[in-house]
This record gives structure tokens, C-alpha cells and sequence, in this order.
């Protein structure tokens, strides 16, 4: 039985009564009329037609991929990420190859070395701690060859990110708990080596500055930002004598490991000890009580960083790097009380 044959782009045209080049503009995301829009389309979805790929790169000289590269595939902050780069990708006609560097800057780099050899137009980064080899980090960064846009962590070298205001909205943050009373707010924190977590810390610190409150060594604490650290370092710090009053806590699974540590120790949220967490789920609303959290716009960050750099590559922005710092929001719900002395 003889193989049909695959519908081309001159056999587009036929079906649709148009020429060529009228086909050609409307799959290059150009304006043609909207009669010969709605008969491409009828024919393009009765033909079963698809484009290739491989000859449409080599005549734009582009691939229309972008690649990305996240830290931690598992950590539920990511996705939304994601997502908003990949519907501000498809919008503009581009696909998304997503690769996660496992919290390795090596592997970082690695990735970002293969996503150059798969022949993508530019990558979006969010960034690994580098435990070691800042320098040469640097170096490499600043000599990668395709047009990169960082998100949520800010890079080393001059270059396009979309981040949020984690100083300004931790400061926020801790300020809420002091309006409550609190003044013994301990901060349980990740790593020092991103951006966003020195950014985060240095907001706490200011917010009991500016208050007259004394920094305390002892209240602020930072692990791996997992469940089960999370849970450890807070039972750590509600053991001290005297504890805490309200925790205030740097990342979503620290935040879940910290409640689970205060239920541990049967203490009451928000009566004996307040909650205020970052970042932002509807699985929140599960919790008893409900979390007070800080939320960062995960989505529109994907989004905006998709969008310049999409820019970078169609030629439509050029000049200096741009920084897009985007304003997150605190989520006041029940976590969160006024100081209570205790008896």
C-alpha cells in the first residue's frame, strides 16, 4: 500500500485558495488578512499539516526553542515558574526544553553547555548556589555565548533578570509580627549563597533594626531547605529558653517542617507561637491554621523573564541589561497573632 503523502506548505496553500507566501507570513506569526487567516486554518487542520521544524530554523536562522533551567525540579515554588514561561513562549511561537541543575552549579553549567549544543535561542536561569569558584563561575557566565535572562536569583555579572523584592517584602514580613508584639522573632533561613535567601535575611535583620530590637545569633538559623531540616532547626529554636514567639521562615518546605515541628511540640498556632511563612499554594489552605505567607508572583516572573528574552532573540530590544523586579504580597490569614505573655 502506497504511503500517503505528507501535506507541504504549497499544498496548504492549494486547500486554502492562497499563495505561498500568504501561508508562509500567517506560520511566522505575521498579519494576513482574516479571510486568509480563517482559510489557513481550515486547511492546515484538514490537511493535518505540520511545519517543519528543521528547514523552518535554517531559513529564520533561529530554532524558535528556548531553554531553561531550574534548580530543583521537585521544590513546588518552580512550577509556576514554568509555566508562565512556557504560555509567554508557545504565545510567541517558541517551545521550551527545561532541564534542572539539582541545586550543582557544575551541573548548572553543564546543562547550560548542552542546551547550547541543542541549537536554542537564549535560556532562562535561575541559578544554583556556587559553594565554591565564584570567580570562575563569573568567568563562565559572562562568556556564555546565547542571550540568557535570570529569574528570582540575581547572577554575578551584568545581565537581563526578572526577580521579586524579597528585601523589601521580608522587612514587610517581620514588620507584621512586630505590629503584633512580638519582639522575640526567630528566623529560620536556607542557604546565604542566592540571592533571594541574603536578600530575604538581610530584610528580616533590618525590619528589627529600625524596630531597637537586638539582633539575637542564637534566633537565626539555616539548614538545607527541606521538610525534615525544617522541622529539626524548629524544634531547635522553640527549645531555647526563652523561645521564640513567632517564627518567621524563608522557603515553602522549611515553612511546612516548622508547622509540623510546633505541632510536635503541641504548642498552640498562633496563642504560643506565630507562623509567617514564604511563598504561596492552594494546598495551604489545608493547614490548621490557615498560613500567613509571604507570596511571590511565580507565575509573571516565568512570564516577564519569557518575554525578554523572547525580545533578545527577535532582535525587538537591544541596549544595556534590564532588571524587572516584580512586588510580592504578604497573605495574612490565621498563623499569625498578638503576643501573649507567658505564664
Amino acid at each position: 500500500m502506497a504511503r500517503e503523502k505528507t501535506a507541504d506548505i504549497r499544498t496548504v496553500a492549494e486547500k486554502a485558495g492562497v499563495s505561498i507566501s500568504t501561508v508562509s507570513r500567517f506560520l511566522n506569526s505575521k498579519v494576513v488578512s482574516p479571510d486568509a487567516e480563517q482559510r489557513i486554518r481550515s486547511a492546515v487542520r484538514e490537511l493535518d499539516y505540520t511545519p517543519n521544524r528543521i528547514a523552518r530554523s535554517l531559513k529564520l536562522k533561529r530554532t524558535l526553542t528556548l531553554g531553561m533551567v531550574i534548580p530543583d525540579i521537585t521544590n513546588t515554588f518552580f512550577p509556576g515558574v514554568v509555566k508562565g514561561a512556557e504560555d509567554a513562549a508557545r504565545t510567541a511561537g517558541f517551545n521550551v526544553f527545561l532541564t534542572s541543575s539539582g541545586e550543582d552549579a557544575a551541573g548548572e553549567w553543564e546543562r547550560m553547555q548542552t542546551l547550547e549544543t541543542l541549537r536554542v535561542d537564549g535560556c532562562l536561569v535561575i541559578l544554583a548556589p556556587c559553594r565554591a569558584g565564584e570567580a570562575e563561575r563569573r568567568d563562565r557566565l559572562a562568556g556564555y555565548r546565547l542571550p540568557v535572562v535570570y529569574v528570582d536569583r540575581t547572577p554575578p555579572v551584568s545581565a537581563d533578570m526578572v526577580i521579586s523584592d524579597n528585601l523589601h517584602t521580608s522587612a514587610e514580613a517581620v514588620g507584621h509580627l512586630l505590629r503584633l508584639g512580638h519582639t522575640r522573632i526567630a528566623c529560620l533561613d536556607s542557604t546565604l549563597e542566592v540571592s533571594s535567601h541574603r536578600d530575604r535575611a538581610e530584610g528580616y535583620r533590618r525590619a528589627l533594626r529600625e524596630a531597637g530590637i537586638a539582633l539575637r545569633p542564637e534566633f537565626e538559623v539555616r539548614v538545607s531547605s527541606t521538610m525534615a531540616d525544617g522541622f529539626t532547626a524548629a524544634t531547635q529554636l522553640l527549645g531555647l529558653d526563652p523561645r521564640p514567639s513567632a517564627l518567621f521562615v524563608t522557603s515553602n518546605r522549611l515553612t511546612v517542617g516548622a508547622m509540623a515541628a510546633i505541632q510536635d511540640r503541641r504548642l498552640r498556632c498562633p496563642g504560643e507561637v506565630s507562623l509567617l511563612g514564604y511563598d504561596d499554594y492552594e494546598w495551604e489552605e489545608a493547614f490548621r491554621p490557615r498560613l500567613t505567607t509571604v507570596s511571590q508572583p511565580s507565575y509573571l516572573m516565568g512570564q516577564r523573564a519569557a518575554e525578554l528574552l523572547i525580545a533578545r532573540v527577535l532582535g525587538h530590544k537591544s541596549g544595556p541589561p534590564e532588571q524587572i523586579v516584580l512586588r510580592s504580597r504578604l497573605v495574612v490569614r490565621e498563623s499569625c497573632g498578638p503576643y501573649e505573655e507567658r505564664k
